[in-house]
């Protein structure tokens, strides 16, 4: 039976939604006065200080978080924890975090100090913001990464992003933006927020504004009411809801012994009616998919659509890649000058693919002046070989490299960094695959630059990877969220051919 296992993606997702969109619903008793027009403009001004809410994915309550605002000398500092818990293929795993964040009265960032615990794994971040540069210090199971990026504006930490319309003013279409550091990129992103009044009545909780923020590709609707503090929240095409709870009711979280739906079995997994026999040796699929927009679903050189006439329905067929038609004898080109190449050869919190280990590593399994295509032969199948496939959650490539273990993302990330350190331009994929008795599954690959882009896959160590692959987002972070979330059990396939 093939495997594939991306509970700790969906959490991660998960967790940098509602910690990134950090709708902080506020429990205060005093009378509500509304905002001022203006907007408080200061955290000292604020009439609320504290936050207690819960997270519910599918109607199963799966986390809660708080947060305090306190003084700190002319600063003030955001202090907050958070709790959440997922079940995928049976197996429940946890994600929790621990974080100080000094900033200005005005929210702009000076440092912030964050710990995420998965289950056992740990990741600590260190920021400060300086005149010219922000510094950012990484510690992920013990391997320490620096960075060092050039700002010529104020940034924002993501705890303010719910608390600037409550500083800035609420307005029918008022709007802002400012920039965020987005750790899981390693990069600065651009936050958009619009304002809007509620229609008709009030909304919930009395919200008479709604707020839409863009953050990348993930988009949240926030509720706020007459003091601008924010009651509700959704996400994810609402599939998550963060609610207004006093300290007890989100504590109860800590209390609750049974799994909720499991994420994988009873959500994400596509059944099919028509089984695709020994699907690793297969070369062409074709599907029949009702339930999502056709534009959720890219094309590229191995994946094709075509609409289906007077229907909502479309035709997707996958044909894997043929080896024989590819330059064999293509060795070390640089592509560090190419636009559209170079970023998949950058060095990342996940694909650390300049560390010393897996230089050394990379090194010791394929030569220098081998041909690429041979080299990403051999990284796929040593990866798949030497890498037991389990449900053991990683920050990084050379974690997964030290404990020699890890679900498809760990054996993606790990591949990645071997091929980008012998200047292949590679990058992860996500996407869906078929797994025998059971249906399609999401699942995390990679594609490596080979005389055009390859399909393969380190976890089952497939080169080229076979046409059940369903390619839906380069990347397995903010790009995938858009095809991610609107599929989730709203897909249905049917399975017209395969070969």
């Amino acid at each position: 039976m093939r495997f594939t296992k991306q509970s700790s993606l969906i959490i991660l997702f998960l967790i940098s939604v509602a910690l990134a969109s950090c709708i902080r619903n506020i429990v205060d008793t005093k009378p509500i006065e509304p905002a001022p027009p203006a907007g408080y403009g200061s955290l000292g001004a604020l009439p609320f200080k504290e936050a207690w809410y819960g997270m519910y994915f599918h109607e199963d309550k799966v986390g809660f978080s708080h947060f305090k605002i306190e003084p700190s000398g002319e600063n003030f500092v955001i202090s907050s924890d958070s709790v959440m818990r997922l079940t995928a293929m049976k197996k429940t795993d946890e994600v929790s975090m621990k974080e100080r964040v000094l900033v200005k009265p005005d929210l702009s960032l000076i440092s912030f100090d964050s710990e995420v615990k998965m289950n056992n794994r740990l990741l600590t971040v260190k920021g400060t913001s300086q005149a010219d540069k922000f510094l950012l210090e990484m510690n992920a199971d013990g391997e320490k990464i620096h960075r060092e990026y050039p700002i010529d504006q104020k940034i924002y930490h993501t705890s303010g992003i719910s608390l600037m319309p409550a500083l800035r003013g609420v307005k029918q279409g008022k709007s802002y933006s400012f920039m965020v550091f987005n750790t899981e990129k390693q990069e600065l992103e651009k936050i958009e927020q619009s304002i809007s009044e509620v229609k008709g009545d009030p909304g919930p909780h009395g919200a008479i504004w709604k707020i839409t923020t863009n953050y990348g590709q993930t988009v949240v609707y926030s509720w706020l009411d007459k003091q601008a503090k924010a009651v509700m929240e959704k996400a994810m095409e609402g599939q998550l809801i963060t609610v207004l709870e006093d300290e007890a009711a989100a504590k109860r979280f800590l209390e609750k012994k049974t799994a909720g739906k499991d994420l994988i079995l009873d959500i994400s997994l596509i059944k099919v009616t028509k089984p695709i026999k020994n699907p690793e040796q297969t070369k062409f699929v074709k599907l029949k998919i009702d339930g999502v927009e056709p534009t959720l679903v890219p094309e590229d050189h191995r994946q094709k659509k075509s609409l289906i006439n007077d229907s909502k329905s479309f035709t997707l067929a996958i044909t894997a890649e043929d080896l024989r038609k590819r330059k064999k004898d293509q060795a070390n080109i640089s592509y560090e000058d190419n636009p559209e190449l170079s970023p998949y050869l950058k060095d990342t919190l996940a694909i650390t693919s300049k560390n010393k280990e897996i230089i050394d590593q990379s090194n010791k399994i394929v030569k220098q002046s081998s041909p690429d295509l041979d080299k990403v032969t051999e990284f796929t199948k040593w990866t798949a070989k030497n890498i037991k496939g389990s449900m053991q959650d990683s920050w990084t490539a050379v974690s997964v490299l030290k404990n020699k273990e890890g679900e498809c993302e760990a054996h993606s990330n790990l591949y990645a960094a071997f091929a980008r350190a012998h200047g292949i331009p590679t990058r992860v994929v996500m996407g869906l695959v078929y797994s025998d008795d059971k249906g399609f599954l999401y699942h995390a690959w990679a594609e490596s630059y080979v005389d055009g882009w390859l399909a393969v896959d380190p976890t089952f160590g497939q080169i080229p990877a076979d046409a059940t692959h369903i390619k839906l987002a380069n990347g397995i972070g903010a790009e995938a969220v858009p095809s991610l979330i609107k599929m989730l059990g709203k897909t249905k396939f049917e399975v017209l051919e395969f070969r």
